[in-house]
């Protein structure tokens, strides 16, 4: 009889003293959900603060990554340059640049021809030495032909000699022997002189010797 009773169920009523919709939680859950609320609010706050500070720090250029962009060069060419001349005709760089290489061209050329003229000149001074040398020597040659061979020492042999020296270090240039050749003519002139000094008081004893023949 027990038995048949406590298989029966049983059903118990209590009153809800919250009203309705309203689930009443107890005061450790309400604490721990402040102590959540209250952790997002400082992380929050705590990144916002970060990324605003980092936001406002300034990068200096020593921080700064180098990064150098070289600036793009472009290359175009002039413009033609014009110049206004009379009566409105215009001139061009080229036209300038042709007017001056002209210019250039008939300078050269003058000094050319200066060049060719003085190179002419030359040669006629190199031939008229020469031929006064020539004459010198011939003269000599002649002069001292018929003396004996003990008086005919060859006069101004040591000039004679510095002018073939002369000759043979300077081809072509006989101009550069020009005083060695003055040298050998004045002396060529003084011993002609001084022979005819020699042969002046033979002619001038003679000439005596007849006038005192016919005074007598």
């Amino acid at each position: 009889m027990g038995a048949a009773r406590s298989k029966e169920p049983r059903s118990v009523s209590m009153d809800n003293p919250s009203p309705a919709g309203v689930i009443d939680v107890s005061d450790d859950v309400v604490e721990r959900l402040k102590l959540g609320i209250s952790r997002q609010a400082k992380d929050s706050k705590t990144k916002t603060t970060d990324f605003s500070a980092a936001k406002e720090v300034p990068v200096s250029a020593a921080d700064a990554p180098a990064v150098q962009r070289q600036p793009a060069v472009v290359y175009q060419n002039p413009p033609p340059v014009a110049y206004s001349g009379p009566a409105g005709f215009t001139i061009t760089a080229a036209d300038i640049r042709r007017q001056k290489d002209i210019e250039i061209q008939q300078n050269d050329a003058m000094w050319r021809q200066r060049m060719s003229q003085l190179e002419q000149n030359l040669k006629k001074t190199n031939t008229i030495m020469e031929a006064e040398y020539s004459s010198a020597v011939e003269d000599v040659r002649k002069r001292f032909a018929s003396a004996p061979a003990t008086l005919q020492p060859p006069p101004c042999q040591e000039l004679k000699a510095q002018i073939i020296a002369c000759y043979r270090a300077n081809p072509g240039e006989t101009l550069k022997c020009a005083e060695q050749v003055a040298a050998f003519r004045n002396c060529v002139n003084a011993h002609r002189v001084k022979m005819l000094d020699e042969e002046d008081p033979k002619g001038k004893a003679t000439v005596s010797k007849a006038s005192t023949a016919k005074a007598a």
